[in-house]
C-alpha cells in the first residue's frame, strides 16, 4: 500500500470527531477502505503504512521543500522550515500528503483549510462505489454514451463507424453519407490504449481524403480502421474544429471544456466546476487529448477563465507560453449554450449524482464528446488551489449512496 495517505484514521485527524458532510465522507471512505482488508497480509500492509505515515510524511515534506521551497519562498515569503511545518500539519491533521499540499499551493495567505478538500484516494473509493450502484442509462463506454446521446437527441460528435479487433466494421445509421465532405478522425474508443489515431482531410475537388500525401476513398479508410483495431475498438468520427477564439490557444490541437454538474436525489442539475483543457506544444489530433494546461472558469455568469496551470507545477500563466494569447480574463464563446447542454444532458441522466461532461465548443454550437462518472474533482482544485463545491459534492454523494445502501450512514 503506497504511503500517499494514512489508511487508518489517526486520533490527530480533525475529521475523526468532526461535524459536517465532508467529515462524514472522510470517515465513510476510511471505513470502506478498512473493510476491504480481509487477509492477514492486507492487514499487515495497512498497519505498516499507518505506522510509517509520520515518517514518510516528514521525508516527503523535506524533499518537496528542497525541490520547490525556493520558488514558494519568493512568492509567499514562507521559509523552507515553515513549509515543512505546514506540510506536516496537513499530513497529521488532515491526511494530506506533501505533494498535494504543494500542488494546491496552500502557502498562500488566502489558502483554504486542508480539511475542506476531498482527497484523491477518497475520490477513487467514491468512484468505485458509484460504479456498483444501479445507475441508468449505461454510459460506461464512449460508444454507449454517444449512442445514448443519439437516442436522447443531445448534440454530440457522432460515431460514423466502429471497427473491432476481430475484423468487423459496423457503420452507424447514415454514417457513410455523413462521412462525405467531412474531415475524418480514426481514433481509439479509449485514448488510454495508445495514440493510434489518424486524421484524414477531405479534398473537395477530388472527392476523396488525404493524409501525409496519401489519398484514399471511404472504402480504403474503412480498411485502415479495421487494420488499426488491434486489441481494441477504433472509431470513425467527423473531425470538428473548435471555435476560432479557442483555436488560437490550442494551435494544432483542440481545446475542450470539462464541465461537471451535480444532481441531488434526481433534482435539477447544478454546476460544480468547469475548466478549459488547453493542449501544449505542437499537439496534433492524431496524438490524443494530451492536456498541457488547465484554466478554470472563475465566473459562471460570463464563462471567464482564470490563470492556467500545468499538472504538478506551481507556475501560473495569464497568457499562453507558446502563443502569447490571453488566457486569464478570456470569456469562453457560446458559454451559455455549453452550460445549458451540460444541464440538459444531466437532466436526462439523473441516476448519476455527479457527472463530468467533455464539451467541444465549435464554431456555431457546443457538442458533447464524452462523459465521465468518475468524480475526479481533485483535478479542478489545482487551477485555484481551493475546493470546488466539495461540501455540496460530499452531501450529494452521501445522500445518493446511503439511499442505495452503498454506504452505511456515518454519525
Amino acid at each position: 500500500m503506497r504511503a500517499d495517505y494514512c489508511p487508518l484514521p489517526l486520533s490527530t485527524f480533525a475529521f475523526v470527531n468532526g461535524d459536517g458532510d465532508i467529515a462524514r465522507l472522510h470517515r465513510a471512505c476510511h471505513r470502506l477502505l478498512i473493510s476491504r482488508c480481509t487477509t492477514v497480509r492486507s492487514w499487515g500492509r495497512l498497519l505498516i503504512s499507518t505506522l510509517a505515515w509520520p515518517f514518510s510524511s516528514l521525508l516527503r515534506s523535506l524533499a518537496m521543500a528542497a525541490r520547490h521551497g525556493g520558488s514558494v519562498a519568493r512568492r509567499h515569503g514562507v521559509s523552507r522550515w515553515r513549509q515543512v511545518g505546514g506540510s506536516m500539519r496537513a499530513a497529521m491533521h488532515h491526511n494530506m500528503n506533501a505533494r498535494l499540499f504543494y500542488w494546491f499551493d496552500l502557502f498562500r495567505p488566502d489558502a483554504p483549510d486542508p480539511g475542506t478538500f476531498i482527497m484523491p484516494h477518497e475520490l477513487k473509493v467514491i468512484a468505485e462505489v458509484l460504479a456498483t450502484t444501479s445507475m441508468v442509462p449505461d454510459i460506461s463506454t464512449k460508444t454507449g454514451f454517444l449512442r445514448c446521446c443519439n437516442e436522447l437527441g443531445l448534440p454530440h460528435v457522432p460515431i460514423l463507424a466502429s471497427f473491432f479487433s476481430d475484423g468487423r466494421s459496423e457503420w452507424g445509421h447514415g454514417g457513410q453519407d455523413a462521412a462525405i465532405g467531412n474531415d475524418l478522425l480514426l481514433k481509439p474508443a479509449d485514448w488510454a490504449e495508445g495514440p493510434s489515431g489518424e486524421l484524414w482531410k477531405w479534398q473537395e475537388g477530388k472527392g476523396n481524403w488525404q493524409r501525409q500525401g496519401k489519398e484514399a476513398d471511404l472504402r480504403e479508410i474503412e480498411a485502415r480502421g479495421r487494420e488499426l483495431a488491434v486489441g481494441h475498438i477504433m472509431l470513425m468520427q467527423p473531425f470538428v474544429p473548435d471555435h476560432p477564439v479557442l483555436r488560437r490557444l490550442g494551435m494544432l490541437g483542440t481545446c475542450t471544456l470539462r464541465f461537471s454538474t451535480l444532481a441531488v436525489l434526481g433534482g435539477e442539475p447544478q454546476p460544480l466546476y468547469a475548466s478549459l483543457r488547453i493542449p501544449g506544444g505542437w499537439w496534433r489530433a492524431e496524438s490524443g487529448p494530451e492536456t498541457d494546461m488547465v484554466a478554470r472558469v472563475v465566473d459562471f455568469s460570463t464563462g471567464e477563465l482564470g490563470e492556467a496551470v500545468a499538472r504538478c507545477s506551481h507556475r501560473r500563466w495569464k497568457r499562453h507560453p507558446d502563443t502569447g494569447e490571453a488566457i486569464a480574463g478570456l470569456r469562453l464563446p457560446l458559454w451559455d449554450q455549453a452550460m445549458a447542454l451540460a444541464a440538459r444532458a444531466h437532466r436526462n441522466m439523473l441516476g448519476y449524482p455527479v457527472m463530468a461532461w467533455d464539451i467541444l465548443i465549435g464554431v456555431n454550437e457546443s457538442l458533447l464528446l464524452d462523459a465521465c462518472v468518475d468524480p475526479a474533482i481533485d483535478l479542478a482544485h489545482v487551477p485555484l488551489g481551493g475546493p470546488v463545491g466539495d461540501r455540496k459534492f460530499a452531501a450529494s454523494v452521501l445522500v445518493h449512496c446511503e439511499r442505495l445502501g452503498s454506504v452505511t450512514a456515518v454519525a
